[in-house]
């Protein structure tokens, strides 16, 4: 009995002294919670602006690493083109596969989506580029570049609708590429080149 009473005083004390020196261990271990940064949540709201969907359109940018840490506003837009960009390749992919029998009004318009989401990614990429280049919307022609590339997705939209395709992947992908090019614009509308060019 004496011993089984020395075990179990052994076992609080030992207990005991995990238990204090837990804690230390456990804040060592757990890195610090990052601060929000307001001036990110002021720009995912802005680029938020004109987008239908606001609540996509806010859980898609706060919810993506590539766009968040970025706080001066011409890094945050060009992020959100980038996304827009890996997305528009990410729907080229998804239209390279096979899709099994179809008719022939399918693979036609399967095959002008392919076409056009390849020149979408190449598209938006290239006004990463120019933007980058030109510190916002250098030229006049800029954001108008920026914008037509929305043009390729609705000729695909419009060849699936013409082959009575609804496509639910492709409907998703032109949410989130409409999403980066009217988002990024709603911010570099408000961010100023050092010198204009035209």
């Amino acid at each position: 009995m004496h011993s089984l009473h020395k075990v179990i005083t052994f076992q609080f004390a030992l207990f005991c002294f995990f238990l204090l020196l837990s804690p230390l261990y456990s804040n060592a271990a757990v890195a610090p919670l990052p601060k929000p940064n307001n001036n990110n949540n002021a720009l995912v709201e802005k680029a938020c602006t004109y987008i239908s969907d606001k609540p996509f359109c806010l859980n898609y940018l706060k919810s993506n690493p590539k766009v968040m840490p970025k706080s001066n506003p011409l890094d945050f837009a060009l992020a959100i083109i980038q996304s827009g960009a890996d997305d528009a390749k990410n729907i080229h992919a998804y239209l390279s596969k096979p899709k099994g029998k179809q008719s022939p009004q399918a693979i036609q318009a399967y095959k002008n989506c392919k076409t056009n989401w390849e020149n979408l990614a190449s598209g938006l990429e290239r006004s990463v580029k120019f933007i980058k280049e030109e510190q916002g919307y250098g030229y006049d022609t800029t954001d108008y570049d920026l914008k037509v590339n929305l043009d390729k997705a609705n000729w695909c939209g419009n060849a699936l609708e013409s082959a009575r395709i609804q496509d639910p992947v492709i409907a998703q992908g032109v949410k989130k590429v409409s999403l980066a090019v009217m988002g990024a614009d709603a911010i570099l509308v408000g961010v100023k080149p050092p010198k204009k060019l035209d």
